[in-house]
């Protein structure tokens, strides 16, 4: 009893914003709603089929004079030709609700960009205010430190820099909402890009027990990129390839040489855990995590992969994966070679 109720309320909520729909002037546009034009489409056969239908039952010929005669005698028809106008009402009307409900969205997307930014930035101030007392406190000079002291003040650091990169990754979010987000491309060096990756990394994959493999090609290259959004991408998926690893496991970055597209296509391959393949097609989505339990084993807002999405489509590249559980993920991505015709100058 209580699932019909709930499902009465939903559709009396659909035939409310469908009545409201019928009294804005978007419903009857064809040139800006779709919908109306597809409507009148699918609605203009009906009066040729129930005529010919007529026509053919009463064995007359398909004449001009022979069809008005069949009408004026079947008014009913009159009805059928209305048909074409009754679905392009119908169907504007329901391009309408979609046409309302997409501004509602972008409204709330907007609104949640503008306080995303604002909070991001408000937590800035006092967070860079706490790393900088931290970095004093371990360089002693206000007085010598003990090793417990100095082991809680590395914790503090460790979790001021996740923090940190957390409210780096909100503004980021927040400005390719608004199409604040740019890239400066020129020609990079991704062996450079990728060994900085590594290096930076390297502790966190030893302490993981997680073996980095570089296995780019020695003849690889440039690419046509903004190298410290590049970087941003190599880290967030080699970090990802470590954090999702088993003990004793390995991470591997692969290049393969452009074909004729002259695109070049990273691989980042790990023994991991893998992922399920219902959500595959959701991780570069943002906010979504695999594991969005309260329990769940590792840290993350899942604004990372949806970062490095954008940045490689504002490159002219895209991001994929591939995974299998239990036996790791590989994570492909695509950029353009650099070229004089990328930069003339």
């Amino acid at each position: 009893m209580k699932k019909l109720s709930l499902d009465l309320k939903s559709f009396l909520q659909v035939v409310r914003e469908f009545f409201r729909a019928l009294g804005q002037g978007r419903t009857y546009n064809i040139t800006k709603n779709w919908y109306c034009f597809f409507g009148i489409l699918w609605g203009i056969p009906v009066p040729f089929v129930t005529i010919g239908i007529d026509l053919y039952s009463s064995a007359i010929s398909p004449t001009v004079q022979n069809v008005m005669q069949i009408i004026t005698l079947h008014p009913f028809h009159f009805f059928f030709i209305l048909h074409p106008l009754l679905f392009g009402i119908v169907f504007g009307a329901m391009g309408t609700v979609r046409y309302n409900k997409e501004q509602k969205i972008q409204e709330l997307d907007k609104l949640k960009s503008n306080f995303l930014s604002m909070v991001s930035h408000e937590l800035r101030t006092p967070l860079t205010t706490i790393q900088g007392y931290i970095s004093f406190l371990r360089s002693q000079k206000p007085g010598e430190l003990n090793q417990k002291q100095e082991e809680c003040l590395k914790i503090s650091e460790e979790e001021t820099e996740h923090l940190n990169r957390l409210i780096e990754d909100l503004l980021d979010l927040s400005r390719i909402e608004i199409g604040a987000f740019k890239v400066n491309l020129k020609s990079v060096d991704m062996k450079e890009v990728i060994n900085k990756a590594i290096f930076a990394l390297q502790i966190f994959a030893d302490n993981q027990k997680v073996i980095l493999e570089n296995n780019l090609p020695n003849d690889l290259p440039n690419v046509y990129a903004d190298k410290e959004r590049l970087f941003q991408v190599v880290t967030n998926l080699i970090e990802n390839s470590i954090k999702f690893n088993r003990r004793g496991g390995k991470t591997s970055i692969n290049a393969f040489i452009p074909g004729k597209n002259n695109k070049i296509t990273f691989c980042i391959t790990d023994t991991g855990i893998g992922i399920p393949e219902d959500s595959l097609d959701k991780i570069f989505d943002k906010f979504y995590q695999v594991d969005s339990s309260q329990k769940r084993k590792y840290a993350g807002c899942g604004l990372g992969l949806a970062i490095a999405k954008r940045i490689l489509e504002l490159h002219q590249g895209k991001i994929w994966v591939e995974s299998k559980i239990e036996e790791g993920s590989k994570f492909f991505f695509e950029i353009p070679t650099y070229s004089l015709k990328n930069n003339p100058l």
